[in-house]
């Protein structure tokens, strides 16, 4: 039993001086490692494209869907009033007018016959009153009668004959006829409207 324990001393010492020297050598090894200088990364230039600058104008282009409102709305009211007629565009939110078109049209044709028959008013008392010129104004007569002879129903009213005179102003103001005037002018301005 002592020769066991005798061998196992031996290899237990060897074993402890061989792990002594491996140790040494191996200590060795990382101290010269240590010593070595790191390599050199070689340097890497990479190229960039470039482009010259120009200050300019861009367009900004948003597409964009759903429903617009309008910032400055504008609301239309008419002068006249009849029937509306339909025209080449629907007259409808949203739609599209070039400058000069045609928003709406309205018929005129009632309105019309009024002013026709206004005119019509106007001549037949401008007609009634001839008499009485006759025989009381013979000197205002033939300028009343060349008014007469040139009213046109169908083109604007002509303007009435200058008044000469006080009493041709009051007989002829006295029938209405200077107000039946303006009252035709007045008709045939709106009518102007449509």
């Amino acid at each position: 039993m002592t020769a066991f324990i005798m061998t196992r001393k031996i290899i237990l010492s060897v074993l402890g001086i061989a792990l002594i020297v491996g140790a040494y050598f191996f200590a060795k090894y990382l101290i010269e490692n240590k010593n070595k200088p790191k390599p050199v990364v070689p340097k890497v230039v990479k190229t960039v494209l470039v482009d010259t600058v120009k200050n300019s104008t861009v367009p900004i282009v948003i597409s964009a869907n759903g429903n617009l409102t309008a910032k400055q709305r504008v609301e239309l009211y008419s002068e006249v009033q009849g029937v509306f007629k339909t025209g080449n565009k629907l007259f409808k939110a949203g739609q599209k007018f070039n400058q000069g078109e045609t928003l709406i049209r309205l018929d005129a044709s009632e309105y019309y016959a009024s002013v026709q028959s206004a005119k019509s008013n106007l001549y037949n008392s401008i007609a009634a009153i001839m008499p009485d010129l006759r025989l009381d104004f013979t000197d205002v007569y033939p300028k009343w009668q060349a008014y007469l002879n040139g009213f046109d129903l169908n083109k604007s009213t002509p303007q009435l004959p200058e008044i000469s005179g006080e009493k041709e102003n009051y007989f002829i103001t006295g029938r209405g006829i200077v107000s039946a005037y303006y009252n035709v002018k007045n008709l045939e301005q709106r009518l102007a409207k449509y």
